[in-house]
């Protein structure tokens, strides 16, 4: 079974951008970290070295014509929800969680590198 997403949790892009998931929902903790709800990681951004952004681990390195444009984060496809876990009717995110991005380079990928605990496991 993968092991449920918290606060802390570590996302990456195929441009070697590394963001850690600032947010979780205090509802339900694990190791007192919020579990991550499906559909909050929709929209997030990678940052770059000009534009950081909270929880930025490593800088997305795509770019456009204009400079750089790091990637933005669509929320995961359906096998990266608990289909048991629910906390207000939302499913948690899991390990399997991932997705595609957006940048100045085109569609791109994310996927999780660390869950950020190791403790809670769901389908």
């Amino acid at each position: 079974m993968p092991l449920v997403l918290v606060q802390g949790a570590v996302i990456e892009c195929t441009h070697q951008g590394k963001l850690e998931l600032v947010a979780g929902d205090p509802r339900v903790t694990v190791q007192s970290k919020g579990v991550v709800l499906a559909g909050k990681e929709g929209g997030l951004t990678f940052g770059s070295p000009a534009t950081p952004v909270p929880g930025m681990i490593a800088p997305c390195t795509a770019s456009s014509p204009t400079g750089p444009q790091p990637c933005v984060v669509a929320p995961a496809t359906p096998a990266g929800s608990s289909k048991k876990l629910t906390l207000g009717g939302a499913p948690v995110l899991l390990a399997t969680a991932a997705g595609i991005t957006a940048s100045g380079q085109g569609p791109g990928a994310w996927k999780v590198s660390d869950p950020g605990q190791s403790v809670l496991e769901t389908l």
